[in-house]
Formats: structure tokens, C-alpha cells, sequence
């Protein structure tokens, strides 16, 4: 047997003898433990030993050495306390594996994230030595942080930190090789997406018009381009990295679409395109490099992620749409696609895989608020039809 009696006499036996041989007192009573033993083969192979005060804990530490037996894994070293940095080296190792359960293309955003926030605060703590605490601790230390940028990290990015904690330490229950208290279980944090905005009528006019005089001839070639970003932006609610990888090569004039790398959901995306999206993209042709790759440029050939960003934080408030970020003409254009093809064609355009991701970048406009308030009063015959001035059935 793997579990053995210990008497308070300091006695050793078998749980089948129902008293202890040398003192005759039961195995039940008040001061008796248990100690689990096994070895890793036959007679004369290395061993490892537990104690316990219950048969219940007897039985789960046995279960324990078997499992960290059969993965390979010295039972003796992992009592020292396998720490969080060697449960990340092995769980990356894997989602790096095509074949393996654990891979996802995201692997790399993983490496990122444990690089620049957790290593630091969690490479040398064993798992074991972790408290509720210390993540608590971890993510207000993260608010006060500042990104590359020099602003404060965003809610999200506390967030993917800790979904990947809570990822490892449910990867290495799954894995048998830790058993213990998880301090992450009943933490979250709270990211409120709802921030868009959308570009109502009256501001269309005063953004094209800031447009024009951005991306007015004599002007830099990295203004121009610029401005025509900005516009493609709108016309194809793409976002703004997307936007300014977008290779020439990848614009398909014929069948009046392109192909952009989805950031998100690391794949290529290919989405029909308007006319006037592409007429911006033989524009971009025509006042460009003739062997720039990037569609959207400056003058050594390289993109203008910055560049569009500092240039439209400068013009949108001389145009009065001061706070109305280059994302929230993603947000315009989802709304208005919506409106016409309805949520679930439009998620088809903007690349969105779920109906909650899309239901962020939807805002139901006014007028169409307010047609549905005077549906109900026509429906209930206090209103006429506009239409026809009959009432509607």
C-alpha cells in the first residue's frame, strides 16, 4: 500500500491492520497521521514520501506525486515550489506548437504582455506564494503606470495581464502541476467600452473641409497623405494600423476590393471597397513614390502611423470635433453600414467574429430613435403616416 498508518507511538503499519501492533491503540484514534510513500518503479528506486493528518489528504497528496510522476516532473523539486516564470516557459513553449491544444496565433502578444508587466513582479514567486493580495496589488500598481506613449495604461491592458495570469495558473491545474490555492480566481477587471462616437451631419462639412486644406496641393507629401488616410478611414472604417500597412499590392482595382491584416484576430481580411475609397488609393498612386510598398507613406517610403495621429489631434480641433478620435470614424462607419445592411452584414465589413464586439461599435443615431417613438403613436392611431397620411396598420 502507498499509504501507511502512523501511530502516535510513532508506530508504522499498513491500513488494513485495524489496530497498531505495538500499542494496540486504533488507527482512528486522536494523534494517529498517515504517511504516503511511493517509488518511481520497482523495489529499490528512488521514493517519495507525504505526510498527511487525514486519509482524505493522504489519498490527494498520492494522487499529486502520481500525477507529477507521470509528467515527467521530479515530485521533490516541485515541493521546493515551482515558481510562475517556469510554468510560463513551458506554457508558451506549447501555444508556440501547432499541434499542440495550447497554440494560438496570438502567442507573441502573450510574450509582450508577460515581458512588460508580469516578469518583473511574478518570474521568481512560486505559485504557492502568491496570495489574493498581491495580484490586487499588481493591478493597482499597473493604474499607475504610463504607457510608451506616456499616458496611463488602459483598463484592457490590465486586463490581458491578468487573463494571462489566470491563464497560467489554470493551465498548470489542467497539467497536474499545481494543485494549490489560485489567488486569481475572483478577480476582474472592469473595462467599460462604450467611448465611441460617431460623426453626425452637421460635423461632415467641417471635416471635409479640414481635409481640403490638409491635403491641398503644395502641401507636404506627408500631409496629403495624411488627409487621404483620414478619409479612407471613413469610407472603409478600417482601423488605423490597418490603414497604414496597407500594401499596394493588396488593392484590387478590378474587383473593386482589398486586403487588409486584421490586427486583432492576426489574419488577412479581404472586404469590398466603395469607388471613392478606391479613387483615394489611385490618388495616393499618383502624388506618391513610385517604389514606396505601403500604399500610405512619407517621403523615405515609410508609414505614417504617427504622422496622422499628431496631424489629426491639431485639426480636429480647428474644426470642432475636439476629443473625436481617428478609432470613433471606425465607430461611424459600423453605425452607418449597420443602418443600411443591418448588425450581422455589417460585422462582415468591419471584421468583428462576435455580435457583443459588434454591438460596441454600433450607435443607433437620433432620427432613427426618434422614428421609433413615432412608430408607437401611429400604431396606437395618434399619429398619422407620414408617408401617406393614412394610419399605419
Amino acid at each position: 500500500m502507498s499509504i501507511l498508518v502512523v501511530c502516535s507511538c510513532k508506530a508504522v503499519y499498513s491500513q488494513k491492520k485495524p489496530v497498531c501492533p505495538k500499542c494496540g491503540s486504533p488507527k482512528k484514534e486522536r494523534g494517529t497521521r498517515y504517511q504516503v510513500v511511493i517509488r518511481e518503479g520497482g523495489r529499490g528506486t528512488r521514493k517519495h514520501t507525504r505526510f498527511a493528518n487525514t486519509l482524505a489528504e493522504a489519498r490527494e497528496a498520492e494522487q499529486m506525486i502520481r500525477n507529477q510522476l507521470g509528467n515527467n516532473i521530479n515530485p521533490r523539486a516541485a515541493r521546493k515550489g515551482i515558481t510562475v516564470g517556469e510554468i510560463f516557459r513551458r506554457y508558451i513553449l506549447l501555444a508556440q506548437h501547432p499541434n499542440a491544444d495550447e497554440y494560438k496565433t496570438s502567442w507573441k502578444k502573450d510574450e509582450q504582455r508577460w515581458r512588460d508587466y508580469l516578469a518583473a513582479s511574478f518570474d521568481n514567486r512560486r505559485l504557492d506564494a502568491i496570495c489574493r493580495k498581491d495580484i490586487l496589488d499588481f493591478l493597482t500598481a499597473l493604474e499607475k503606470r504610463q504607457s510608451r506613449v506616456g499616458k496611463p495604461l488602459a483598463p484592457a491592458t490590465r486586463r490581458h495581464a491578468l487573463h494571462l495570469m489566470q491563464r497560467l495558473y489554470n493551465w498548470a491545474r489542467e497539467q497536474n502541476i499545481y494543485t494549490g490555492y489560485n489567488p486569481t480566481a475572483k478577480v476582474a477587471v472592469t473595462v467599460i467600452n462604450d467611448v465611441g462616437r460617431v460623426l453626425q451631419p452637421v460635423e461632415i462639412q467641417a471635416f471635409l473641409t479640414g481635409l481640403a486644406s490638409l491635403g491641398a496641393e503644395g502641401r507636404p507629401l506627408v500631409d496629403r497623405m495624411c488627409a487621404l488616410g483620414l478619409l479612407f478611414a471613413l469610407l472603409t472604417g478600417r482601423r488605423l494600423g490597418e490603414i497604414c500597412t496597407l500594401r499596394r499590392d493588396k488593392a484590387n482595382q478590378e474587383d473593386e476590393e482589398a486586403t487588409f491584416w486584421d490586427e486583432k484576430n492576426n489574419k488577412w481580411l479581404t472586404v469590398p471597397i466603395s469607388p471613392e475609397s478606391l479613387a483615394i488609393i489611385q490618388q495616393a498612386d499618383m502624388i506618391g513614390l513610385k517604389d514606396a510598398d505601403l500604399v500610405f507613406h512619407r517621403e523615405e517610403g515609410k508609414g505614417i502611423y504617427n504622422q496622422m495621429e499628431y496631424r489629426w489631434g491639431k485639426l480636429r480641433d480647428t474644426i470642432g470635433l475636439s476629443g473625436f478620435r481617428i478609432h470613433d470614424f471606425r465607430h461611424t462607419f459600423a453605425t452607418w453600414t449597420k443602418r443600411k445592411i443591418g448588425l450581422l452584414a455589417s460585422m462582415g465589413l468591419t471584421g468583428h467574429t462576435t455580435i457583443t464586439n459588434a454591438r460596441r461599435y454600433e450607435h443607433t443615431e437620433d432620427d432613427v430613435l426618434r422614428r421609433g417613438v413615432a412608430a408607437v403613436a401611429e400604431r396606437a392611431g395618434l399619429r398619422k403616416g407620414e408617408q401617406d397620411g393614412t394610419q399605419t396598420s
